[in-house]
């Protein structure tokens, strides 16, 4: 019998430490249930309710916020056909959306979960429901709040789909799955507006160096609990494992491997790839892989590592720790501590896993590109001295009033402004040659919703060498990265009518490093959404009209700056300065 366990590996940029949730998770019941294609699809429900609770996933005391009051969320198991059904009731006191990273929604754009794109914000205290099938898909996925930086805070939790006729089934005993995340002790809010200061200069809280004062960054009034310990999972041996492993970081990369144990890699985001072994594997932000390990070594206790990708960050990662937990076998003693036995002789670098290791198992016809989108990465300092991301220089900005989608429907996407950086395909069967060009100095992973795209190839430089495109057997993927200072060439087909973002994963969405694919926007005008959809953007018009804040008088020598806050529209705070003379304004008060 198989069972199903869950790793949670998290770390901390303040403070480094380990934490491990191992619940049986393995759902025996959804694999008999489905044992043949032929069988009927199930409908599998799940209630999610948002809310924050105080909690120490790491040993430190601190909100968080949560799914059904665990961190993270329930972990979401179905059979490639079925149905997802996912009632989220909101109770975080502030909008929220759940996006399922890597469903391609396929008939369903308005449950892609994205405010500003594809829905308006579930309000405090209401319930909406995702409700789509999975007909095309299997692999590993996860779903997370794509509402600013909720998912920084705990908004997380895996989504599997198993395949009945899962080429591999044969090849492992079990299923680990591993969950790697960067956590901070300062809630995301508070990060991101510090992020959003000229003061910052664009540095990520990511990026921030572990000295004594970030130490001391913990919100008043926490505390610690002793012996949190490291995470320890059982290996049984000469068995076979099946490790379902997902970056759900906001900001890091990382080398994960286990001490003496060798790893093949089967699956990638949804894409079943041939066998091939590895020592360590590199894992950015939201991606996801499965390998296959055996517990083929001497009994004993082996440590397992998530070491951050140094050269992805800055100089004061180096003195960043590894961050470890136990993989203990059976009938080894429980207080053995493992020798330090790491794997050696790499070249520490910020890329990718090797692409002549990422083969697909089933080789497909490629084919020719009809168009090609060429764009420049960039980073400098707006009007008001906030360091900002642009696409060909647009940096964008969501309309949270109103969805794209719903412009869509409404036909109004002429009016689109240029700001929400949208590209617009109208010919079904249309292939598309994205070229990324990273002129920036910090490496970027980018997500495409609504697809898999083919990776066709990355490189140093600001010059796409098309002769080293690789259009033969590219692994098919939704999230790749763009290396620093060079170039990533994807290509996918237009099929899928819908509204799909296509961004780097996460802080840079929040300025502005994001594009919009509105596709056959004449076969999105045949469909229906639902009413509960539609009635969003009614109770978030009404929960979000716009309301003065506050307003803050500052004496600049001869000028009076006031500073009015405001919430317009999905709780976003926009800040508006008006600067008088002050003789001017003495005149028009008398």
């Amino acid at each position: 019998m198989s069972f199903y366990k869950a790793f949670f590996l998290l770390c901390c940029i303040t403070i480094l430490t380990p934490l491990v949730s191992s619940t049986p998770l393995w759902n025996q019941d959804i694999l008999e249930t489905r044992k043949s294609k032929d069988q009927d699809p199930k409908t599998n429900t799940f209630d999610l309710v948002l809310k924050k609770v105080n909690l120490a996933p790491d040993g430190f005391t601190r909100l968080v916020s949560t799914i059904n009051g665990q961190y993270p969320g329930p972990t979401i198991e179905v059979n490639k056909g079925d149905r997802i059904v996912m009632n989220v009731r909101n109770e975080l006191e502030v909008p929220t959306a759940i996006h399922s990273h890597g469903m391609f929604q396929r008939g369903t754009p308005w449950y892609d979960g994205v405010p500003g794109q594809t829905q308006c914000e579930i309000p405090n205290n209401y319930t909406f429901t995702y409700n789509f099938t999975v007909p095309d898909q299997a692999g590993t996925y996860w779903y997370h709040s794509h509402a600013l930086t909720q998912y920084v805070d705990g908004i997380v939790g895996a989504l599997i789909i198993h395949d009945p006729e899962d080429p591999y089934r044969a090849e492992y005993d079990e299923e680990i799955l591993v969950m790697l995340t960067d956590y901070h002790h300062t809630e995301a809010q508070i990060l991101l507006k510090s992020f959003l200061t000229p003061e910052s200069e664009g540095e990520e809280p990511g990026r921030i160096k572990p000295s004594r004062d970030v130490i001391k960054m913990s919100p008043p009034g926490s505390t610690c609990v002793d012996n949190a310990g490291l995470a320890k999972f059982e290996f049984v041996p000469n068995k076979r494992y099946r490790l379902r492993i997902i970056n759900t970081s906001a900001f890091s990369s990382f080398f994960f491997s286990i001490d003496k144990h060798v790893m093949e890699v089967i699956e990638v985001e949804g894409t079943y790839t041939k066998r091939n072994k590895i020592h360590r594997l590199p894992i950015n932000v939201a991606q996801r892989y499965s390998v296959i390990v055996t517990a083929d070594q001497p009994v004993d206790n082996y440590i397992m590592r998530s070491e951050f990708q140094k050269m992805c960050m800055p100089d004061e990662a180096i003195s960043l720790p590894i961050i470890t937990a136990i993989v203990h076998y059976d009938g080894a003693p429980e207080d053995s501590v493992p020798k330090d036995v790491p794997w050696t002789n790499f070249l520490e670098e910020c890329v990718d896993l090797d692409q002549k290791t990422l083969q697909p198992l089933y080789e497909e016809k490629i084919p020719e590109a009809t168009r090609e989108i060429k764009l420049e990465i960039a980073f400098h300092a707006d009007s008001l001295g906030i360091d900002k991301a642009y696409l060909n220089e647009s940096t964008y900005v969501p309309d949270f009033t109103s969805s794209t989608l719903t412009k869509v429907f409404e036909g109004t996407t002429a009016n689109l402004s240029t700001a929400e950086n949208a590209f617009i395909f109208n010919t079904f069967g249309e292939v598309v040659d994205i070229y990324f060009i990273n002129t920036d100095d910090g490496e970027h992973p980018f997500h495409m919703h609504g697809h898999q795209f083919w990776l066709l190839g990355i490189g140093n430089g600001t010059e796409v060498d098309k002769s080293a495109l690789n259009t033969v057997n590219p692994i098919k993927r939704d999230t790749s990265t763009i290396p620093i200072k060079g170039w990533s060439a994807l290509r996918f087909v237009v099929d899928n009518p819908g509204v799909w973002g296509h961004h780097c994963h996460m802080w840079h969405v929040e300025v502005g490093l994001v594009m919009q694919l509105i596709e056959l926007p004449d076969e999105i005008r045949k469909m229906h959404p639902p009413e509960s959809w539609s009635e969003l953007s009614l109770r978030t018009d009404a929960a979000n009209a716009t309301k003065v804040l506050s307003i803050i008088f500052s004496d600049m020598s001869d000028k009076l700056s006031i500073f009015i806050v405001f919430s317009l529209g999905g709780g976003t705070a926009v800040l508006y300065a008006l600067f008088f003379p002050l003789s001017v304004l003495l005149n028009f008060l008398q």
